[in-house]
């Protein structure tokens, strides 16, 4: 057996892995070769015939053999796809090299052959760089765990942690789950998912994604979604299937390809047999090849989606670009989507005294009776009295009266505790249901607070109202940028789809500058209310976060999900998932899907002229074979590169 030395051996794997580039650089010298033997035989010229005769010989056989390389690639892939009953632009390379050859015009099928390998080679170097994103995100995938298994920390494979287990993370882990933190704080760069810039600072009770990094500190988390399940694995999957789907119009394209093809042979046959002229025949061939159009889609919608994506926004596909592009209305959910779902108290009144004493005496009252309530405004007012050092009042005998409120017996059961008697927090039919008038004065006072947008919890005790909490849900910042921007955009209306009450809903609203409130819907008016805007003819898109948006999104024209404070119902059903919270990411995607199918009608119509001037020009007798093939395949990098500009949006490109 012959022993292969290893430098060969290198030299052969390193042609295999770069087989196309090989190919351009052999046809590439070889034709350098030639026309630098042409020039010699120029100069031979002056010392006769023969002699010029002689030193033309090697050109015609480095440029045949230029030909020859560059075109076994051409024809395979050609016959590879007539085999299919696919007719390609390599067939007609292929005809149009093999009849220059016929004629003896080498330099017209070296040219032909090496321009299209070139072109291809160009076009799937920048096909892998707009897919340098996914490439990214499956780098950045979690390998490995630390696992909290029988009291031992252990290190697994990331894809065996198992939901509910306690994952620990060090300062540089990468998180390997999306969990809730146990204890510990850390600083993350959640980049990667989000396209946030800074780390963002995590304690208990924060909620976590998988593949965020560790800047420093020290993490326990309680492992939620494992494995394919975590947000970091669906996003890598959605991205890909993302960039494999197709919009509208390069559908159109492919179908155009079939019968472009044999039409172009056909008429390049007509042409041959009207003229006798088999250069003009094979010229008319080679330069109807629409090779820019072929790439004219692929390349700015693949690069516009990975921009996207770096981003933190994930527009699943394509083929969604057109619908996002059309919209002219945009409706919003408002709890957790336009403000943060974290309700904060906002006011404080005693109805005994406007002193200070008397505000913490109600609010000790009210954190009294919340104790042992799990609802989002007792988590408000508790949170609020903790930050204020106000401690509850001693109670006992929690319940809670569901719809109405909470109820606790003040004291522990001592003489004081029977004389403060039952502390009541709630809405006016708590009170009502106990017994507890309310004065003219006093509901004036709740009026005022709920004409604000407040939701009112009202504090009672001795059977008494002591005085009043005003609750809000403060917007996210940049919210009172968002409609300008989606105005900016060319989205014309604005819609709240909330079940909030009306007040609330309303304070928002004015804040944000949103056309239309539609307050106390539940999520079958909501789906409702959008098929009444699409009845009227508006292309309607639904940004919301709950489940209880899911039905809505799955009706809306386009569904933008909150990807990172999102559902999973809400995320899998949406058109857009942003990984992010911020929402400026709304009037982005929608012009950054405007910019992306702007860019591909430009190529397309810059495509579709080069080619009609070529095949006029070739008619006419005044383009030939290889300088018409030269602006053919300029055309092509033109295309490219004018996709390619997608990777470089900057933020303000979007519109």
């Amino acid at each position: 057996m012959t022993h292969t030395p290893p430098a060969v051996q290198r030299v052969r794997a390193w042609l295999v892995s770069r087989r196309e580039l090989a190919t351009v650089t052999a046809a590439g010298l070889l034709i350098a070769g030639a026309w630098g033997f042409r020039l010699v035989a120029g100069a031979a010229g002056s010392g006769g015939a023969h002699a010029g005769l002689a030193a033309r010989q090697p050109y015609t056989i480095l440029m045949t053999a230029a030909a020859v390389i560059a075109g076994i690639p051409v024809a395979h892939e050609a016959f590879t796809r007539l085999r299919a009953r696919q007719f390609s632009i390599a067939l007609l390379v292929t005809i149009a090299a093999a009849g220059a050859l016929w004629i003896g015009e080498p330099w017209e099928a070296g040219a032909v052959t090496f321009l299209f390998v070139f072109g291809g080679y160009l076009e799937s170097m920048t096909l892998a760089r707009t897919r340098a994103a996914l490439r990214g995100l499956i780098d950045l995938a979690p390998r490995t765990a630390r696992v909290l298994r029988d009291g031992e920390l252990m290190v697994i494979p990331a894809e065996e942690v198992l939901p509910g287990e306690t994952v620990v993370v060090l300062p540089g882990d990468r998180v390997p789950v999306d969990g809730r933190v146990k204890s510990g704080r850390a600083a993350l760069d959640t980049a990667a998912l989000t396209g946030e810039p800074l780390p963002v600072e995590t304690g208990p009770g924060d909620t976590v994604l998988g593949g965020s990094i560790s800047c420093g500190g020290h993490l326990e988390i309680e492992a939620v979604r494992v494995g394919p399940d975590t947000t970091f694995s669906r996003l890598i999957y959605l991205v890909a299937e993302a960039q494999e789907q197709k919009p509208k119009v390069q559908r159109l394209l492919d179908t155009f390809a079939r019968w472009y093809t044999p039409l172009v042979i056909a008429s390049s046959g007509v042409l041959l047999a009207v003229t006798r002229d088999i250069h003009l025949g094979l010229t008319f061939l080679v330069i109807a090849c629409p090779g820019a159009l072929v790439v004219a889609s692929p390349v700015a919608v693949v690069a516009g989606l990975g921009h996207a994506a770096r981003r933190g926004i994930l527009i699943k596909g394509g083929e969604r670009l057109e619908r996002i592009a059309r919209v002219d209305t945009v409706t919003f959910d408002k709890t957790g989507t336009l403000t943060r779902g974290r309700p904060v108290v906002e006011t404080v009144i005693a109805f005994g005294g406007a002193e200070d004493e008397h505000r913490v005496c109600v609010l000790a009252l009210a954190a009294a009776a919340e104790q042992r309530s799990e609802h989002h405004l007792a988590t408000a007012i508790l949170a609020h009295a903790r930050e204020h050092g106000i401690e509850p009042v001693p109670a006992a005998e929690w319940r809670l009266e569901p719809g109405l409120g909470a109820v606790a017996r003040g004291g522990d059961g001592g003489a004081a505790g029977e004389e403060m008697g039952e502390i009541l927090v709630g809405n006016r039919r708590l009170l009502a249901a106990y017994g507890i008038a309310l004065s003219a004065e006093q509901e004036a006072a709740i009026a005022a607070r709920e004409a604000m947008g407040e939701t009112v919890a009202v504090v009672a005790a001795g059977g008494q109202a002591a005085g009043l909490i005003g609750i809000t849900d403060p917007v996210r910042p940049g919210a009172d940028r968002l409609v300008a921007a989606l105005r900016k955009a060319g989205v014309r209306h604005t819609v709240m789809l909330t079940g909030d009450n009306q007040a609330a809903s309303a304070r928002v609203a004015g804040l944000m500058g949103i056309n239309e409130v539609r307050a106390g819907l539940l999520p079958a008016e909501k789906v409702a209310a959008i098929r009444e805007l699409q009845a009227q003819g508006h292309v309607v898109a639904m940004v919301g976060d709950g489940i209880n948006d899911a039905p809505a999104l799955a009706t809306a024209d386009v569904s933008v999900a909150m990807g990172a404070s999102g559902t999973q119902a809400a995320i899998e059903a949406a058109d857009v998932a942003l990984m992010t919270d911020r929402l400026e990411q709304v009037p982005y995607a929608i012009g950054l899907s405007r910019r992306i199918l702007g860019v591909v009608r430009q190529n397309v119509a810059f495509a579709v002229g080069v080619v009609v001037l070529l095949m006029a020009g070739v008619v006419g007798r005044q383009v030939h074979l290889a300088g018409g093939m030269l602006v053919h395949e300029a055309s092509v990098l033109l295309v490219i590169a004018n996709g390619m500009r997608l990777l470089g949006d900057k933020p303000g490109k979007g519109t």
